[in-house]
């Protein structure tokens, strides 16, 4: 093998590397930080960053002598670190938290991603620059090296989110990546037994350390990572009569099941249930399965129900973890595709769209939610499960949810079964027609809402939310985190 093949195989290599770790980075903050619009700004931020300061810093590192042996170290440490990212995760977020949301998740991905992007950014210049005899090829060789690269990002991007992260997790397709950089690196290393000892030895430890610091939830009978986060099914036992079946996205709580009585232990449901001889009895459209258990109750009370989820992993695990009703029918699609498209008049639609502990924007503005509207019958009800925070700017997204339904042209109601906002669902209510019966666990005050709009144009719901949903996420991971790391106790004394 000639060595301009050899370096271009490096440069593939590198690029597919770079957008394995950007998008497994991302799915590693998932569990504490979700994937908000924040978490993949401060990823694509922190990753360009890296990458810049690896081209300026490398482009320096150019000019001087030894550029073999440089680039080969610079590999070394760049596998070492991409091997390490899933250990790195576990630690760095308990420091993290002691910051708002913004800084806890800009300060995560630096720790997490940057020492990989700045390595790999080091390696393109050096590449050139090795390739490069005349000067004249400088250009040329600059746009093949750039070009191989972007091609390697390409594959691997397909590959991660298609193929290996549904299928073996974020942790073992980081490993395969790394392995991947360590024998690109191999390319490099001169002939000699102690230099090639040395090296698989490192490989080994690096390896050995990862995987056997992969955190496991206790009596997790299921676990799969996915491009849409990763979720978990969990059997916890409260006394020898009770147990319980619990299912996790990104470590939030979803949905949970008394395993004697196959029921919902959630309160929105129960105040759903309470409030069902209210509403009118026909087809019901739920969006979000989660457990199932919501769809499951109301096939009880004799809807005819569809359930729509974006997340295949969820339908299959409803199915065959929480026992949700053959009969019901399932539908595999993006809610607001759904909207977009359905011709179907409800009877009552139900959002339950948490994708851990978010609602999508898009799926709640002005324009989705008239589009509901019109495939509402005339005293159809529209019900929207959310967190229990309404007042004051930590309830500024659910001021603003009520605001844009109450410009959608609904009326409407709130009920909840608790007084702590941390430790309730609110279930909003809304009907077109006026809503003129006291429905059970109303909410007794009136809510103070903000003018603001979630629109297509302009979603803002998801930033207003940002307070709600942190604070939210705070409290699941003090209750339901499986795994304390050394620094939780040092860092986190108020836990």
């Amino acid at each position: 093998m000639n060595f301009k093949t050899k370096f271009f195989i490096i440069s593939f290599i590198e690029g597919a590397c770079v957008m394995a770790s950007e998008i497994c980075g991302a799915k590693l903050l998932s569990p504490f930080f979700g994937s908000s619009l924040y978490v993949w700004s401060a990823v694509m931020a922190i990753t360009l960053g890296g990458l810049a300061s690896g081209y300026f810093i490398g482009g320096k590192l150019s000019r001087g002598e030894n550029k073999q042996s440089l680039l080969f170290s610079i590999l070394v440490i760049a596998f070492s670190f991409l091997a390490i990212m899933p250990f790195l995760s576990n630690y760095i977020y308990v420091i993290a938290f002691r910051f708002s949301l913004i800084p806890a998740v800009v300060i995560s991905t630096i720790g997490i991603l940057f020492p990989c992007m700045l390595l790999m950014g080091l390696t393109s210049p050096l590449l050139v620059s090795l390739l490069t005899v005349n000067v004249t090829d400088s250009g040329l060789y600059t746009g093949k090296v750039y070009s191989i690269s972007t091609l390697g990002g390409i594959f691997s991007t397909f590959l991660c989110g298609f193929y290996l992260i549904p299928l073996i997790g974020i942790s073992y397709t980081l490993l395969i990546f790394s392995a991947s950089l360590a024998l690109a690196s191999l390319l490099l290393l001169k002939k000699s037994k102690q230099d090639l000892t040395l090296f698989v030895l490192i490989v080994f430890a690096i390896s050995f350390v990862s995987l056997t610091h992969l955190p496991k939830r206790k009596n997790c009978i299921v676990t799969q990572d996915g491009i849409l986060g990763k979720i978990e099914v969990v059997d916890e036992k409260q006394n020898e009569q009770v147990s319980y079946r619990k299912l996790f996205v990104n470590n939030i709580l979803q949905s949970e099941m008394n395993l004697k009585t196959k029921q919902s232990t959630f309160d929105y449901i129960r105040v759903l249930e309470k409030n069902l001889p209210f509403f009118p009895k026909g087809k019901a459209l739920v969006m979000g399965i989660g457990g199932g258990l919501a769809l499951n109750m109301l096939k009880q009370n004799e809807y005819e129900v569809v359930g729509v989820e974006f997340d295949e992993r969820i339908i299959a695990v409803a199915k065959k973890y929480f026992y949700l009703n053959t009969s019901i029918q399932t539908i595999c699609a993006d809610a607001r595709q759904y909207i977009n498209t359905n011709k179907i008049k409800y009877d009552l639609v139900m959002f339950d769209v948490f994708k851990a502990e978010e609602q999508p924007s898009y799926v709640l503005t002005l324009e989705s939610l008239k589009l509901i509207k019109a495939f509402l019958n005339p005293n159809a009800i529209l019900l929207i499960n959310t967190h229990g925070y309404v007042e004051g700017t930590i309830g500024m997204g659910t001021q603003c949810l009520i605001a844009t339904l109450k410009k959608s042209g609904f009326n409407v109601k709130i009920c909840t079964d608790k007084h702590n906002p941390d430790y309730r669902n609110l279930l909003i209510i809304a009907s077109a027609k006026q809503i003129t019966k006291t429905l059970a666990f109303e909410l007794n005050f009136k809510v103070e809402v903000n003018d603001l709009l979630n629109t297509d144009d302009k979603p803002v719901f998801e930033k207003l939310n940002a307070e709600a949903n942190q604070a939210w996420r705070l409290n699941y991971l003090k209750n339901y985190l499986f795994y304390k790391p050394f620094f939780y106790y040092i860092c986190s004394a108020e836990y």
